[in-house]
């Protein structure tokens, strides 16, 4: 059996095949020699664990030596878009079975399922074009303008969806409590904030006369990201000075609320590491023990990092990127804080479902930091819409596939950014 994961899963999915059987397993690290070594074993062990990294480059490899039986990939979501190289890659895998794993099959679009499905089983959805037509209104130019035939796909798709909610396994989940913490931007935050709005406001006005080009739309998704930065605190942005982090002041008193209880651990997320960092130098100023999940942190030494939240009762934070945002198992936290939002909210269910999942024995409090009359509170709205694409066609609502509409691209975020800059800026306070 071949298992595909990420990087960061990959010992996980050790200590979990460790739990439930004696089979042999090995992991794959290491320069290609070291790989190629392991797919070449005259008698490999049972289970072969590999990250998508690998995959793109050893398929072949794979394919003439290990050539397994089973093939499982696991947050099947990274082959969500079928033109990438890692999408491709794991196509050409050959094996008699395939299982893929994902909590969300479907983030933004439905082509997103149609590649997952088309690793599975491509005669079941057809080819590309034919799905397009059959489950989009195209415009005259041929372009998607929205979604048709949703309850069709979901049928299409029902022989080979195997679909747990929470909802369904809720007398085994705890009580969970959302909180959103709106918090106002200093004057000096406001003031670097309205000049990206600024730069947006112009962008947006060019795409009402004539479309952007790409160096144009590469600036607005810059700007965005900025606009977001800056809601944490400009100094995460290289260049920027301005030190200001009022969400930094209110995690503190979060903070010391929560670990006021000696048993309380808390899983905190930030798109940026930069945000982290303020963490991390509040924890260690006030002597709070912490685990520490980023891109930047080596495979092998991330294991050590979440053991080490796991098992020492000293180590009470874990200060994670999206890349713990998957596949974790640290139901020994109780409290979960988005100092930011992601823009999809399967990403930010997944984040929560960190801690708030099965064996978790206390009540999880959920706190999303949300920056007052800015991009992240416009936002909300935006997590809202996609979710009820999701709802309805993998779980049959067919409420939510009334309210299921495509969002077009960039047509779709300039839509929204439109209606966002319109609103005045707030006045700054008088010093």
């Amino acid at each position: 059996m071949l298992v595909v994961t990420p990087a960061s899963l990959k010992t996980e999915w050790e200590e979990q095949i460790k739990r439930f059987t004696t089979l042999g397993l090995q992991l794959v690290f290491g320069p290609r020699t070291a790989r190629l070594k392991a797919y070449t074993a005259s008698e490999p062990p049972f289970f072969t664990i590999v990250n998508y990294e690998q995959v793109v480059t050893d398929t072949l490899d794979i394919n003439a030596h290990l050539k397994p039986d089973i093939v499982v990939l696991d947050e099947a979501q990274r082959i969500k878009n079928w033109a990438t190289k890692t999408a491709q890659a794991v196509k050409r895998l050959q094996s008699r079975y395939a299982f893929v794993l994902t909590g969300t099959p479907i983030e933004n679009r439905i082509d997103e399922l149609y590649s997952i499905v088309d690793f599975l089983d491509p005669s079941l959805l057809g080819p590309l074009f034919r799905f397009n037509r059959e489950f989009y209104q195209l415009d005259e130019n041929g372009r998607p303008k929205d979604y048709q035939n949703l309850a069709a796909l979901r049928e299409r798709v029902r022989p080979v969806l195997l679909r747990r909610r929470k909802h369904d396994v809720e007398t085994e989940l705890p009580i969970r409590t959302d909180r959103q913490h709106f918090i106002q931007l200093t004057p000096a935050m406001r003031g670097e904030y309205d000049e990206v709005k600024q730069q947006v406001s112009q962008l947006v006005q060019k795409s009402m006369r004539r479309p952007l080009t790409k160096k144009e739309s590469d600036l607005l998704l810059l700007f965005l990201g900025m606009m977001r930065m800056i809601c944490d605190s400009p100094s995460i942005i290289k260049g920027h000075d301005c030190q200001d982090c009022p969400k930094m002041d209110e995690l503190a008193g979060i903070l010391d609320e929560a670990l006021a209880d000696p048993d309380v651990k808390v899983i905190i997320f930030s798109e940026w590491e930069g945000m982290l960092k303020k963490v991390r130098a509040w924890a260690e100023k006030n002597g709070i023990g912490f685990a520490w999940h980023t891109g930047s942190v080596p495979q092998q030494k991330r294991r050590a990092e979440i053991m080490a939240f796991r098992n020492d009762p000293a180590c009470r934070l874990f200060l994670s990127t999206d890349s713990g945002g998957v596949g974790l198992n640290l139901q020994n936290a109780s409290v979960v804080i988005n100092c930011d939002l992601p823009w999809n909210p399967a990403r930010l269910e997944q984040r929560i479902a960190r801690a708030w999942r099965k064996h978790q024995k206390r009540p999880v409090t959920v706190i999303n930091l949300v920056a007052e009359n800015t991009i992240e509170s416009a936002m909300l709205d935006t997590l809202a819409t996609k979710a009820n694409l999701a709802e309805g066609v993998l779980d049959g609502s067919e409420e939510s596939l009334s309210k299921a509409r495509l969002k077009r691209g960039n047509d779709a975020n300039l839509a929204r950014l439109k209606q966002f800059i319109s609103e005045t800026p707030a006045s700054p306070a008088t010093p």
